[in-house]
């Protein structure tokens, strides 16, 4: 994986609005202008959700105001297509998103998102990337892996609301099932207390979706050593934009990813992030499928 760009992992933490730095006014000769809901266009702005602290996707810069990321980006290329400028509000967590998103606080979830079945029972999951999972451990402290068969027994740390909940305690179960100790789950609130844990050594590993947690490392000179779970137990994943299921709106985001494929924006952005390998070659609807 290519090297990731410098920058602070530990964000302030605040609730708010924080307007794109792209487009300043809506621009009704956008491609994709008269195809959005008539509410939007009245109000003449889409309200994005974010937490504003899950780097390299969206974080914040030292000024604690200004957001950065590959989803900001995306978001101020998305304003181009959609006429529109973007306002992201900052949630307090990964389970307010959606909350906010299906009582009408936010228009839209624009990344980064897992996609999930059972997320997919109350909002429509716009996928436009692949998504891993992997540990990260600190090798100070003598914990090895190779994959996520080895996390029987260990202190493992997860971020609050995470998609990763279900996998990890379904390979618990599948550890006790074979005559080893469980996995011990410790559900922190954010990345920065993630790895402040692992640096302490009160966790052995830190389980989370691969490029997060490589960016992690290398904001830390690659003090710690990624290691990828070596398979899916439970679904396909993919990280995705989020809309009000079977909305009107739905249909605008996907036709508006398809037009930062098109336009070069996607690839040069998530190159530029280091995450190429990941991209995929149209966007998709409600792709995660639960395994067999």
């Amino acid at each position: 994986m290519k090297k990731f760009l410098a920058a602070s992992l530990f964000g302030v933490m605040l609730v708010g609005p924080a307007w794109s730095q792209g487009l300043s006014q809506p621009d009704p000769s956008a491609p994709l202008y008269k195809q959005l809901p008539a509410e939007i266009r009245e109000k003449g702005f889409i309200v994005s959700a974010t937490t504003g602290r899950y780097p390299p996707f969206n974080f914040m810069k030292e000024d604690g105001k200004t957001l950065q990321g590959l989803s900001i980006e995306l978001g101020e290329e998305m304003e181009k297509v959609l006429g529109v400028p973007v306002k992201n509000e900052i949630a307090e967590s990964i389970a307010s998103l959606i909350t906010g998103l299906t009582s009408n606080r936010f228009d839209f979830i624009l990344g980064v998102v897992a996609d999930t079945p059972e997320r997919q029972n109350v909002v429509d999951m716009v996928d436009w990337k692949r998504q891993g999972t992997a540990f990260l451990i600190n090798a100070e402290d003598g914990t090895t892996m190779s994959s996520i068969d080895d996390a029987c027994g260990l202190v493992v740390g997860i971020q609050k609301a995470s998609f990763v909940e279900p996998i990890i305690q379904k390979q618990s179960e599948l550890c006790v099932a074979a005559g080893k100790k469980p996995v011990t789950v410790q559900i922190l609130n954010d990345q920065a207390t993630l790895l402040l844990g692992l640096k302490s050594k009160r966790i052995q590993a830190v389980f989370s979706e691969t490029v997060a947690l490589a960016y992690q490392n290398s904001v830390n000179n690659n003090a710690y050593k990624v290691v990828p779970s070596g398979k899916n137990l439970l679904a396909e994943l993919y990280q995705a934009s989020a809309t009000p299921r079977g909305s009107e709106l739905t249909k605008v985001v996907m036709a508006a990813w398809q037009q930062l494929i098109d336009n070069g924006a996607y690839a040069r952005l998530m190159t530029k992030w280091g995450i190429g390998d990941d991209m995929l070659p149209a966007p998709g609807l409600n792709l995660a499928k639960p395994n067999k």
